[in-house]
């Protein structure tokens, strides 16, 4: 049996990281090891009440918890917590959860049952129960038309027949094997939040990798609190949250013009074309939604020049 390890960062919610161990040891088929990377200070009570319930729900040596020194972000911690898994624990498969995604109980057991060629990464499918299970975010599936490859699933409805989804890749949920942390190493750790989910599949899919979604290993994860705007040109497809926070917003968009660097490193006027239509369609969706403010606007375009140089610079009021 291949060994699996599930990982996921804590930062600041005790009851939400408590709440996805839980969910791991109610596993169907549970993971062989978890690994909690703890963005928090090494006081935080999770240190203590993770292995408790640990203790208590899992077999001895199942849970690992990784201290950062700083809060390293998402991508920071789960680039640690993916090399552990692999390189210390020499697991076979790596489970990508997150404190606040929360697996069902057979989910890791309904993702091993799908029999995949090698090179593809099985996902589970995301969606929200506070929602009547709709997707927790759009879905981009594969069309196999040259022209138009991708084709978003905006609801469940959206979704093609069937319980093996052909994708275009994500993080969240991702049972990446062995073979694809020897193909692609770890996230960016410099990308902190929000652009692991792009970059990471990106690499993988140029390394010869495809991705499918497995619609009965469901993955309860909160959606955006307010609807998306969404905007479609073409084979284009453009999404902007409302209500986010400054800083994820910044992180959102300086890893969004720096992932452009990576697909077309020497087509300077083809990433400039883009990340001024990026910026055009973001001031129209904040017109929409009543966010066009100063602060906003300033955000969008020094995080847009941040990543566009390739400078991944950490947020600040001045970024």
């Amino acid at each position: 049996m291949p060994t699996i390890c599930a990982i996921f960062t804590h930062y600041g919610s005790r009851q939400r990281s408590l709440t996805c161990l839980r969910r791991l040891a109610q596993q169907t088929r549970q993971p062989d090891a978890v690994v909690i990377i703890n963005n928090s200070s090494a006081d935080d009570p999770i240190t203590a009440e993770a292995p408790a319930l640990a203790s208590e729900l899992l077999p001895p040596g199942t849970l690992h918890l990784l201290q950062m020194s700083s809060n390293l972000g998402n991508a920071g911690g789960c680039a640690h917590g993916m090399d552990y898994a692999f390189r210390q624990l020499h697991a076979d498969y790596v489970w990508v959860l997150d404190d606040d995604s929360w697996p069902r109980p057979q989910s890791l057991e309904k993702l091993l049952a799908v029999q995949v060629p090698q090179r593809t990464v099985r996902m589970s499918l995301v969606i929200d129960p506070a929602k009547n299970d709709e997707l927790s975010w759009p879905l981009t599936m594969c069309t196999g038309l040259e022209r138009t490859p991708w084709k978003n699933a905006l609801s469940i409805q959206d979704l093609p027949p069937g319980n093996e989804i052909a994708s275009r890749g994500g993080w969240l949920g991702a049972l990446y094997p062995r073979e694809a942390w020897l193909a692609a190493g770890v996230p960016t750790p410099e990308l902190f939040i929000r652009g692991e989910d792009e970059e990471y599949p990106w690499k993988l899919r140029h390394a010869g990798f495809s991705f499918v979604t497995v619609r009965d290993s469901e993955l309860e994860h909160p959606s955006a609190a307010l609807p998306l705007v969404h905007f479609t040109f073409g084979r284009h497809s453009f999404f902007y949250e409302p209500g986010l926070p400054t800083a994820r917003s910044y992180y959102k968009v300086r890893n969004w013009a720096w992932l452009q660097r990576l697909k077309r490193p020497s087509n300077y006027l083809h990433r400039l074309a883009a990340c001024l239509f990026y910026i055009i369609l973001s001031i129209v969706a904040m017109l929409q939604t009543n966010e066009l403010t100063f602060n906003g606007l300033y955000t969008l375009f020094r995080a847009m020049h941040n990543g566009f140089y390739g400078k991944l610079r950490p947020f600040s009021k001045t970024a």
